[in-house]
């Protein structure tokens, strides 16, 4: 048994002696401090005051002209989930992150997806700042592909207050990447007090899928009323299998089933997060504020399976066969400073801001046939780097010119330099030895077994810069009406040109009770560094079977020769409308739907090969035939429509407590309205140029349709009982012929959380998610491995039902 399969049986009983341990010394220092009884908040949501979605001014979500959802602190931990991605999806109805059971850095860098759209069409913000995206590409997979998106669980929850939502096209007011909307991450603001917290859980089935966390926050008081938060979050994630046996023989010619393949399910994963948030007055007219954050994530995915009759008479390392993994080893780091307050009537914000995510990635158990016995069994496949600079000076003021309220102007500029970098793996990694045929006379590719690493021609760097202007404008024309006006001008020098982009929001409240909203916007997202540069050779799956393919570079001659061209940024008209209702104090609802259109949106192509044409194109690249290639295209049009419903009641029941309950459902589609294909892909591969029926249909029918969330809490004495029921809709899981597509299931997921605060100041916390181990049907595709016997995603994930325990210590 290889290393990952020890990794992946092995109970980790020294996670569950570090999780007792720090129960232990928790419940020793709240001895002696009296009980108290939970508390049961009775606010209403919409009365919750945000800065997204407006600038200049805060707003009430109830006043907001564009749908914004705010989740606490609280409300993610109630969740029981070990990230933040996950919780957000377990949070919000419009939010999903499906578990992917892929390969490389898909299952490592889980992207969300809001609205129906990619995690890179949605801006992520830390404290109004905008974040660097990761360095990893989702490569090769079935959802999301190409998509390099902001890597939440980089950021330690920890240090997080809450999070603002907003569910609006906003490039006018942020810029790039803000076409589904925007997620605001707001740090704690603590000058007093803190905590101390552990978990630990499993999955039920095969005891796998150990996680054990510890964090820690606290906050001190600076002068002037000023604070700094600190915080830390380490976590221990085992990992998580669902193959099936398969068959296997030996290199005696013994044929048995065996389980040979660990790689269905989530990595092993240990990260290391911590962060601080500060601000410190220095007079009334300036304060210095600063934030930063650092994570070390190691985490490890087992690939596939190797076993003796795929060595060709070749001897290696591992006579009989061995499952290679992908490491990645991440340091992940934002650093942002800067100055707010008043100079001649304006407010001010003047801040820099750096991030950078720099992941080296490793195949380990592996080995490269063309060296034989002799050769590596790990190699680093190279370094992957994004850096982002960000520098912002935005000003806000009001004026009085006689109307109902003063007018908000706000205006701001923008400095931003991105740099993407893919550097060179080990020789050996790429390299082609002395073996260059087998027992067969078939030629033996260079590279390992596992996919070639970076070789020189593919290493590339790539930066560009981009400056933008905006303007925004908000008026209450009566007490009754308010309205908005953005816009915004971004110029890149990478080729990507210059976009403008304007927004129109307005609200009117009709009752004292009802209140209508709706939005007009244009965006764009300008196409990733490593869209443009991204190349490499890896494994995928196409109906249930390995295959190796190549990204190519969309500039790279093959490419060229297969129809690609420069990409161009991604344009969208965003439409939405709804309503805000509080019939009750105790009663809010929201209704939106929308309408998001997208021209020129960059997707990865299907797996091209297995033609003559096909062949000749690679054979005139010096490439090998009986490979697949791929590369990014401006491939679509597509129009997404949907429909958001929020509702919140809150019951008090005296002596019986209080009682809360959320409802959250969103319904969406997205429909192609055209496919781009240069004559050249037409004629070699078909009208759709190679976006095939796979990616189409995934593209449509890969995320259920709807998604309805009901949630209960109810406080009494010292417990606080969640019950959350999650109702995901039907999806399907297309294959490049109809006879390997599959359709699973709308499944309700139960998750279970009970809180019990033993004292005022210590809570012992409980729970399950998926509490009755619900499982996406089998697909009963044929496999050589007994992999992805539940699919390739799933909206709920394919390991079943997480129980998990914990204990939090608040100072």
């Amino acid at each position: 048994m290889n290393p990952i399969q020890l990794a992946g049986s092995r109970r980790p009983r020294h996670l569950f002696t570090q999780s007792l341990l720090f129960l232990a010394v928790c419940e020793a220092l709240a001895q002696g401090r009296p009980a108290l009884a939970a508390d049961a908040s009775n606010d209403n949501p919409l009365d919750t005051v945000v800065v997204i979605g407006n600038r200049g001014q805060a707003r009430t979500l109830a006043e907001s002209p564009s749908p914004v959802d705010v989740i606490s602190a609280k409300q993610l931990q109630a969740t029981g989930q070990s990230s933040l991605t996950a919780a957000l999806a377990r949070a919000l109805p419009s939010l999903n992150q499906p578990a992917s059971s892929g390969f490389g850095s898909t299952s490592v860098v889980r992207p969300i997806s809001l609205r129906g759209l990619n995690g890179d069409q949605v801006l992520v913000l830390v404290n109004g700042k905008r974040r660097h995206n990761s360095a990893l590409l989702n490569n090769g997979t079935y959802l999301n592909s190409g998509s390099q998106p902001v890597d939440l669980d980089m950021i330690p929850t920890a240090l997080v207050d809450h999070i603002e939502v907003l569910r609006d096209g906003a490039s006018a007011q942020y810029g790039s990447d803000a076409i589904g909307g925007v997620i605001n991450i707001v740090l704690k603001q603590n000058d007093h007090g803190g905590s101390l917290s552990t978990s630990y859980g499993q999955n039920y089935e095969n005891g796998d899928g150990e996680t054990a966390r510890q964090t820690a926050d606290a906050g001190l008081a600076l002068p002037n009323d000023g604070f700094i938060n600190f915080a830390l979050d380490v976590k221990k994630q085992r990992i998580s299998d669902r193959s099936d046996d398969a068959s296997y023989t030996d290199a005696e010619g013994n044929t048995s089933l065996r389980h040979i393949y660990y790689g269905t399910g989530l990595p092993e994963a240990r990260n290391f997060s911590l962060g601080y948030n500060a601000e410190l007055p220095v007079n009334d007219a300036l304060t210095l504020y600063s934030f930063s954050t650092y994570t070390r994530r190691n985490s490890e995915k087992p690939l596939a399976f190797h076993a003796p009759a795929s060595f060709d008479g070749i001897a290696t390392p591992f006579p009989e066969g061995i499952e290679d993994s992908l490491r990645f080893i991440e340091n992940d780091y934002q650093f942002a400073a800067g100055g707010k307050g008043q100079l001649a009537g304006w407010d001010y914000d003047l801040s820099t801001t750096y991030g950078q995510d720099h992941a080296e990635a490793t195949l380990r158990h592996t080995y490269n046939l063309s060296y034989g016995p002799d050769s590596p069994t790990s190699v680093d496949t190279g370094v992957k780097t994004f850096s982002q600079w960000t520098n912002n000076l935005d000003l806000s003021r009001a004026f009085d010119f006689g109307l109902p309220k003063p007018t908000q102007v706000s205006w701001g500029l923008e400095q931003r330099y991105e740099n993407y970098k893919i550097g060179k793996g080990d020789y050996e990694s790429y390299a082609l030895g002395d073996y260059s045929t087998g027992a067969s006379g078939n030629p033996i590719p260079p590279g390992t077994i596992s996919g070639a690493g970076t070789t020189p021609a593919d290493a590339a760097e790539k930066g560009r810069t981009s400056l933008a202007g905006y303007g925004e404008i908000g008026q209450d024309l009566t007490d009754k009406w308010h309205v908005d006006l953005a816009g915004r001008y971004e110029h890149y020098n990478d080729g990507s040109g210059t976009t403008r982009n304007g927004k129109f929001s307005t609200r009117y409240q009709l009752t004292p009770i009802l209140a209508l909203r709706g939005t007009f916007s244009t965006g764009f997202r300008a196409p990733s560094l490593a869209q443009q540069i991204y190349s490499s050779t890896s494994q995928s799956s196409i109906n249930g079977n390995l295959i190796d393919y190549r990204n190519v570079a969309v500039d790279s001659s093959v490419a060229k020769a297969l129809g690609a061209t420069t990409l161009k940024p991604e344009k969208s008209t965003n439409i939405s409308l709804g309503l805000t209702l509080q019939p009750t104090d105790a009663t809010s609802v929201t209704l939106d739907a929308y309408q998001i259109k997208i021209k020129d949106r960059i997707a990865q192509t299907g797996y091209l090969g297995g033609t003559d044409a096909i062949s000749a194109i690679l054979a005139a690249a010096g490439l090998n035939t009986n490979q697949y290639v791929t590369y990014f295209t401006n491939a679509l049009n597509t129009t997404t429509r949907g429909v958001d419903l929020v509702g919140d009641y809150r019951q008090n029941l005296g002596a019986y407590g209080n009682l809360r309950y959320t409802l959250g459902f969103n319904w969406n589609t997205t429909e192609i309205d055209k496919i781009h294909a240069s004559d050249i892909a037409a004629a070699a591969l078909g009208a759709d140029g190679g976006f095939d029926r796979q990616r189409q249909g995934n593209l449509k029918h890969g995320l259920p349709e709807s998604k309805l969330l009901l949630g209960t809490l109810w406080s009494i004495g010292q417990f606080d009982v969640g019950l959350n029921l999650t109702r995901y809709g039907e999806y399907t899981q297309y294959g490049t012929t109809a006879s390997y597509d599959r359709t699973f299931s709308a499944a309700w997921i139960t998750d279970l959380n009970i809180d019990y605060h033993l004292t005022h100041d210590l809570t012992l916390n409980a729970g399950a998610n998926n509490l009755f181990n619900k499982y996406p049907e089998r697909t009963h595709l044929a496999s050589t491995s007994g992999g992805y016997p539940y699919g390739n995603f799933s909206p709920y994930g394919t390991t079943g039902g997480y129980w998990y325990t914990g204990l939090t210590y608040n100072f």
